[in-house]
């Protein structure tokens, strides 16, 4: 009873607002279509419902701005949303609205100020450090890394050959995995051999939980939230998750302390240094709290999506036999009847399997949508009005990805060529946004497509694919199937 009437008086509350400060930006995009809504709540009921009731409720909405230039507008209670699905006004947002959606601060509990969800001020000074760490040469040191635990996959992988289908996203999840911790924080977790470990367990829990507050718009009020038992339960694992990053943390700065007084730091051959280890060197000094939320960023943000895209991509190779013909002849040519590991040389051969990369993340965007704080009006080109500040830009990759305005009347097929370079040069450069867009892109995009790239190399060249079909998707945050990926795998 209590929650009912807490709810109640908070409807009233937006009632209030809704009346003395929404007439503004109601009438400012009073030239953009809106789905229908309802008083007080807007379009909120779009958000009520299973994760694969809400994604065809937004492809509806997409839908709506497709017949409209790419763009829509949308309340949720009192907070208006313009959601863009044209590159034109997508670049302008990405590249000028660099804030993230006040809908990002349900993850900040967890992240806390990471380079991810940090504000800009401090997004601003931080990123100039981060960046240098994630250049060629750094990630390129990680390939020996990479290669092992690529041969620890396809090893595990073994269990499951000439068997029926499986969903291939937990052994590919579990491998990235090792590969983020070994190259983010210097340390071997051997996830693949032992994943049900506490830490992982929490890690789970706290995206579960964190899934439902971003659609469920009942649970996004903290008063609201504080009074369920998701609030004691994502507290109570998000403190064991930043106990095991502190205790990293504190292990590695000591031993950077000890190794720079000491003669070890005048080694000639050191193994490669983590990116843990690069900031301790850098020209800011962070505090131990914000490397865990650095490291916590990249280890839980960068990894899933990584796996992800893997995962889509092998089904969909399994999916279309000619493709991962192609992609088998070429690492043939590559490496003939060896199981090595990619070199970097290896790498920049591989041409037709980057295409299909590109294609499975144009087709299957795991980040689906992309929300940023509109803080200053802002004139959007493609469909010539000004919105006011205050009000949330969603740029919607996904349909952006599948606009036949932008890609043909053929843009729900499969077609890894569409990447051709001879293709590609006349494509409004906000067409293609897997990794978002603008100076507030992703910083490890690079290191993301070596670890696809090599993980799906070695599969490949061991393994033959079989699948059906990706199958219906729904939204947790990320982009997922229904039935999970599944493919059936044997022996080469």
């Amino acid at each position: 009873m209590i929650i009912v009437a807490v709810f109640i008086a908070l409807l009233c509350c937006y009632g209030v607002f809704w009346v003395t400060g929404s007439r503004r930006l109601d009438k400012a995009t009073a030239a953009l279509p809106m789905p229908p809504g309802l008083p007080l709540i807007g379009n909120a009921m779009l958000f009520i419902g299973s994760t694969e009731k809400i994604l065809r409720n937004l492809e509806d909405i997409a839908s709506l701005s497709m017949k409209h230039k790419g763009a829509v507008k949308f309340w949720l209670g009192s907070r208006l949303y313009i959601a863009i699905s044209n590159p034109e006004d997508a670049q302008v947002i990405l590249e000028n609205c660099l804030d993230k959606d006040t809908v990002y601060r349900f993850l900040r509990p967890w992240l806390g100020r990471g380079l991810f969800i940090a504000p800009l001020r401090l997004w601003k000074v931080h990123r100039k450090v981060l960046v240098p760490v994630f250049k060629n040469k750094i990630v390129e040191q990680y390939l020996n890394i990479i290669s092992t635990q690529s041969n620890v996959l396809v090893d595990r992988l073994s269990e499951q050959s000439g068997k029926s289908k499986f969903d291939v996203l937990r052994y590919i999840t579990a491998c990235t995995l090792d590969i983020m911790f070994e190259t983010a924080m210097g340390e071997k977790m051997d996830v693949q051999n032992f994943p049900d470990t506490p830490y992982l367990q929490a890690r789970h829990t706290v995206m579960t939980i964190l899934n439902k507050r971003f659609f469920k718009v009942w649970l996004q009020p903290d008063i609201i939230f504080n009074m369920t038992s998701y609030a004691k339960q994502q507290k109570e694992n998000i403190e064991l998750t930043h106990k095991f990053t502190d205790e990293v943390v504190q292990k590695k700065r000591l031993e950077y302390e000890l190794k720079k007084n000491s003669k070890l730091n005048n080694e000639s051959v050191e193994k490669p240094k983590s990116v843990l280890d690069l900031l301790f060197g850098s020209e800011i000094e962070f505090t131990n709290e914000q490397l865990r939320e650095h490291i916590d960023s990249i280890t839980i943000a960068g990894n899933d999506t990584t796996a992800l895209v893997i995962a889509y991509t092998l089904v969909l190779l399994g999916i279309h036999q000619d493709a991962q013909d192609k992609v088998l002849q070429e690492q043939n040519s590559i490496f003939g009847n060896s199981k090595q590991g990619a070199t970097k040389e290896d790498l920049l051969k591989m041409n037709y399997l980057e295409r299909v990369i590109k294609e499975t993340m144009r087709l299957y965007t795991v980040v689906p949508i992309i929300a940023r704080n509109i803080d200053s009006d802002i004139y959007l080109p493609h469909n010539d009005i000004t919105i006011p500040s205050g009000a949330g830009a969603v740029v919607g990759a996904f349909a952006l990805h599948r606009s036949q305005a932008v890609w043909g009347s053929n843009a729900d097929e499969f077609d890894p060529d569409r990447f051709l370079p001879e293709r590609s040069i006349n494509r409004h450069p906000a067409a293609f946004i897997p990794f978002s867009y603008g100076s507030r892109n992703c910083i490890g995009r690079k290191f993301g497509m070596i670890i696809m790239k090599s993980l799906i190399s070695s599969i490949i060249r061991s393994y033959k694919i079989e699948a059906s079909e990706v199958g219906p998707l729904k939204i947790e945050i990320l982009l997922f199937p229904i039935n999970g990926h599944q493919i059936k795998i044997r022996k080469r």
